[in-house]
């Protein structure tokens, strides 16, 4: 979608993913590309089902083989390709070089083992240190989240779901880790944990130096922690740019209609303004523009649209025939 950057230490090509579901196919990944520079922010925001945790997955090569169909494409990690590494290789990346955050800390951590036990893990595998160094790590780990050192040694469930979702975090930021990927990590939370959490995670982020690409659908987070916004549908980033291009100048139908379903405190409405209809299903591959059906934009061209990117600025990208212009309603 967007030129390479000069100074981007990470960089999706034209990444496509295909799942098998008995004698179909899925198609959820469709030519996603997009560069992230060090120390920079990137929110992958979609409705469910859009591809977003099925790209975080591929980055890190742990989605289930025996469910993949196809996975092609390039993940370039300070210029070497994720996808040609061998195991070793890998696993000196994961969790380590790059780590994740994942979307349900009720089943990211292992019930029947300690929570120091859990983060240390990680840390003697990079670290080849000893159990003590590991699980002094691990106490600072949980000091550095809000979760005293006392507590250490208990087991998940002793924890609340809030504090499941520090420990989580704690085990992803434990090697220093210079990109984070988190999966919607406040989505199983009530809305005073998640700001608790968002905060943490953004002032994490900026003491560590790291780089993070966050996956929400949420565009209140996107507006709180992120620089670049990717606006993902039926697998495809249909609208790019930084965060001041897509809030305040948002310009894909798709992008418009999640922006008109949030509640406006400055108007004065009886409903709010969803966007009709529901997305494609991702066994079908689609002629033409996967948003056409619900679009109120709509017109012939869209039926042969080939997604070839309209570029509005330097930063601010998108896929769409008929977009609205400058100065219309939005």
């Amino acid at each position: 979608m967007n030129e390479k950057k000069e100074s981007a230490f990470f960089s999706i090509r034209d990444l496509n993913v295909q799942y098998k579901s008995g004698a179909q196919t899925v198609y959820a990944v469709n030519g996603v590309s997009f560069d992230l520079a060090a120390g920079e922010t990137l929110g992958l925001v979609g409705e469910t089902g859009a591809g977003k945790t099925t790209i975080a997955k591929s980055i890190l090569r742990i989605l289930p083989p025996h469910a993949v169909k196809k996975m092609e494409g390039q993940v370039l990690y300070e210029g070497e390709d994720i996808f040609q590494m061998n195991d070793t290789e890998l696993r000196k990346i994961r969790g380590h070089q790059i780590s994740m955050i994942f979307q349900d800390p009720m089943t990211a951590l292992n019930p029947v083992k300690r929570v120091n036990e859990q983060i240390a893990e990680g840390y003697i595998q990079h670290h080849h240190c000893t159990k003590a160094e590991a699980e002094k790590r691990a106490e600072e780990m949980l000091e550095l989240v809000g979760i005293s050192a006392d507590r250490a040694g208990e087991y998940p469930h002793q924890f609340s779901g809030g504090m499941k979702q520090r420990v989580v975090i704690a085990m992803a930021l434990a090697c220093s880790p210079r990109l984070l990927i988190a999966d919607e990590p406040t989505t199983a939370l009530d809305v005073t944990i998640q700001a608790q959490v968002l905060d943490l995670i953004k002032r994490l982020r900026d003491e560590l130096g790291t780089s993070m690409i966050l996956i929400t659908h949420d565009l209140g987070v996107v507006a709180g922690i992120c620089d670049q916004v990717a606006v993902i549908y039926a697998g495809r980033i249909i609208e790019y740019g930084t965060k001041a291009d897509v809030f305040r100048h948002p310009t894909h139908p798709y992008t418009i209609g999640l922006f008109g379903a949030l509640p406006d405190l400055k108007k004065d409405v009886e409903r709010l303004s969803p966007i009709e209809g529901l997305p494609p299903d991702p066994t079908e591959q689609i002629e033409g523009c996967a948003f056409y059906p619900r679009c109120e934009r709509r017109c012939e061209k869209c039926k042969s649209y080939r997604y070839e990117p309209t570029r509005l600025s330097d930063t601010h990208t998108i896929l769409c025939c008929n977009p609205a212009g400058e100065g219309e309603e939005k």
